[in-house]
């Protein structure tokens, strides 16, 4: 009786356990219908090489006067007009590119899985120099003045010279057990470089020398287990003024004064993102998927939007002042700022892919060089009225804000 009594004790337990995940684990929302307030019109569309490829590389599309310049994960770099979406020029660097793409000056910077970073001239898309670093690279490099910055996913963050490539110094984070995969892109700000390591820790280093001027802790590792102490800080870091707001994944979201690197405020959050500012709140996507809004002076809650829950969210933009993610599906996202109602809505959609003569007996099949993943996980590009767009199998397509 004893035995019976505790196997069924045993069953009701994880028959409990079992809903309780079920009812954790529901999976992405469905969209409900919303009034739309603001509408986008597609202009043009392109397909980009193969797209992000394999390696979870969110390859980021970057515009430049009146061109746009564009990378594939298979070494295809393309410069196409913004308006038209004609061809300027292209280029196959034949090697697998992870980081692309910043453009300074008369030049365009990428990087690869093998830790090369190449430089191109933006006017033909022909190699001006190439500089290996030893470490793959994930985040888009940054350019200020003559210095080039950009973070390798062993850790460090390394300053190169804009006109050959050369290295000026490097700083290594010290790379914990495990971390998310995927790297912040540092900033510059005066006469310093800050960077977010997988530590969860925020650096700011002097942009000459590499010298720390000062560290925060975003999130300081807690739990048992290696991916309960998993400590990130994978998103964008803004600066406003002399404040610095950066979030954390199992970390907070903190203002951080870069006058002398104290923390201003700090409240508790998970994010794989970066945060927006604007209308005196702070903006961000949390790691459910959540949007939600805090007063960047008091850090109370202003509004929160869960009707995107389990999307996989995008980094969110700021775009016709509303607030731009992407999904999973495809599925571009307009969001007020002043309460968080869903107001715009549209849709990536690539049209069927061409099919390929293969096999001895000319049979017809859909080409294998395309990943049919139309989800989107690079961040939108905004710019002026113009809204741009790249799925995760390449598909890229410009839109333009209806007035």
């Amino acid at each position: 009786m004893r035995l019976l009594v505790a196997l069924l004790l045993i069953s009701l337990a994880a028959c409990s356990s079992n809903e309780k995940k079920e009812q954790q684990d529901l999976g992405p929302k469905s969209l409900d219908g919303i009034d739309e307030e603001i509408s986008l019109s597609q202009q043009w569309r392109h397909q980009v090489g193969i797209g992000m490829g394999k390696a979870y590389a969110r390859l980021q599309p970057a515009i430049s006067g009146d061109d746009i310049y564009v990378a594939s994960a298979n070494g295809l770099v393309e410069a196409l007009t913004l308006q038209s979406g004609a061809t300027v020029w292209s280029t196959n660097l034949d090697t697998e590119i992870t980081a692309a793409i910043a453009v300074h000056g008369s030049k365009g910077f990428v990087a690869t899985a093998n830790g090369d970073v190449i430089a191109l001239n933006i006017n033909d898309g022909s190699e001006a120099w190439r500089k290996n670093i030893k470490a793959e690279v994930l985040s888009v490099p940054v350019i200020q003045g003559d210095a080039l910055a950009l973070q390798t996913v062993d850790g460090k963050l390394h300053v190169l010279d804009v006109s050959n490539g050369n290295s000026r110094w490097s700083y290594d984070s010290n790379l914990p057990n495990l971390s998310l995969r995927g790297t912040s892109q540092p900033i510059f700000h005066g006469g310093s470089v800050i960077a977010g390591f997988a530590s969860g820790k925020v650096v700011g280093l002097n942009a000459k020398n590499g010298m720390v001027l000062w560290q925060e802790r975003i999130g300081i590792p807690a739990g048992r287990s290696e991916l309960e102490r998993l400590v990130d800080v994978d998103g964008r870091l803004l600066v406003k003024d002399d404040t610095l707001f950066v979030a954390g994944y199992q970390g907070h979201v903190m203002a951080i004064d870069l006058r002398n690197g104290k923390t201003m405020w700090k409240r508790e959050a998970s994010s794989y993102h970066g945060p927006l500012n604007g209308l005196g709140n702070i903006y961000l996507v949390s790691d459910d998927d959540h949007i939600l809004a805090v007063d960047d002076q008091s850090t109370n809650d202003v509004w929160l939007q869960a009707d995107l829950e389990g999307r996989q969210l995008s980094e969110p933009v700021l775009f016709a002042n509303h607030i731009a993610v992407t999904d999973f599906e495809g599925y571009i996202h307009l969001v007020k700022q002043l309460d968080g109602t869903i107001v715009g809505r549209d849709q990536l959609v690539r049209p069927p892919i061409s099919w390929v003569r293969t096999g001895s007996y000319g049979m017809k099949h859909p080409s294998r060089l395309f990943d049919y993943d139309d989800g989107i996980r690079t961040s939108l590009l905004a710019r002026d009225d113009f809204l741009v767009a790249i799925s995760n199998s390449g598909y890229l397509s410009v839109f333009k804000l209806d007035k």
